[in-house]
């Protein structure tokens, strides 16, 4: 049977964070937010954006894979950067998704022809930033670069980095950790937030103004479709799983639907089976 009662089956008002993939996509779009964020990841507080886009597509060569980029950005310097806001990592291999992402960002730069120089290739750092913690070492932040297995210290040096970091942990940068919690719990009198960072007061202020904005729910429609009303009186969770109901009645399969919506597979089943209670 089809859900026409979301109340039945959807929870009440859940609090908003800048963990959540729509709140975080209608922050980094805005460059200075975006520069306030990447500075503290980077631990570079000169760093200085060019150019920012959020639902960045880049498509292979065939044109049969695309990648969705959360948020991307050029900086001053040329380094490309992709910033994933990934609160599920149970369902695919995180890892090799950043391998792809990584090798697929440089598809579009270089032209073809005989001048074609890889050594133009800009630097490029991926970043996956989860809820847990994939590694079991207990860091706020994992740092990949390549390296020579037989000569410890020998870099590859080709100009490419892949950051995972990690919500769930308190050891590192007492910056990034501030960071970290103030995405989890998005107020400026979290307790979990150690270091009152200028960048991360300046995010908070964008984070409210953006909440604020008229802009705010036609980004909302954009991203949940058509129960976004309904979502945004009774809580943002409310809205993906309305979109996930959707979806399941438009028979889209399971992995895309935990993509667009950012529920887990547990949760997507346990709706379905509501569903199907009379």
């Amino acid at each position: 049977m089809e859900c026409e009662n979301l109340n039945d089956v959807l929870p009440e008002n859940d609090e908003l964070n800048l963990s959540d993939f729509a709140l975080f996509l209608s922050v980094m779009k805005n460059k200075e937010a975006y520069e306030c964020t990447l500075s503290i990841i980077m631990n570079e507080p000169n760093l200085k954006l060019t150019e920012v886009k959020v639902e960045q597509v880049v498509l292979n060569r065939s044109g049969k894979r695309a990648i969705r980029m959360d948020a991307w950005a050029v900086a001053a310097d040329d380094r490309q950067f992709v910033t994933e806001m990934q609160n599920d990592t149970s369902s695919d291999d995180v890892r090799k998704r950043a391998r792809y992402y990584q090798g697929l960002l440089d598809s579009p730069v270089l032209k073809s022809g005989k001048n074609t120089r890889y050594k133009y290739l800009p630097s490029s750092v991926i970043i996956f930033i989860t809820q847990e913690d994939i590694f079991g070492k207990d860091l706020a932040k994992y740092t990949f670069t390549e390296q020579c297995k037989e000569l410890q210290g020998l870099e590859l040096e080709d100009g490419t980095q892949k950051l995972f970091l990690n919500m769930k942990s308190k050891n590192g940068e007492p910056e990034l950790i501030s960071l970290l919690q103030y995405m989890k719990h998005s107020k400026l009198d979290n307790p979990d937030i150690k270091v009152q960072d200028e960048r991360i007061v300046k995010l908070d202020t964008i984070v409210n103004e953006v909440k604020q904005s008229e802009e705010w729910e036609v980004v909302n429609m954009s991203i949940y479709g058509k129960g976004i009303e309904q979502g945004m009186e009774q809580g943002i969770l409310k809205a993906r799983k309305n979109m996930a109901l959707e979806m399941l009645q438009s028979g889209e399969p399971l992995e895309k639907i935990m993509k667009y919506t950012k529920l887990t597979e547990e949760e997507i089943k346990d709706l379905k089976e509501a569903c199907k209670t009379p």
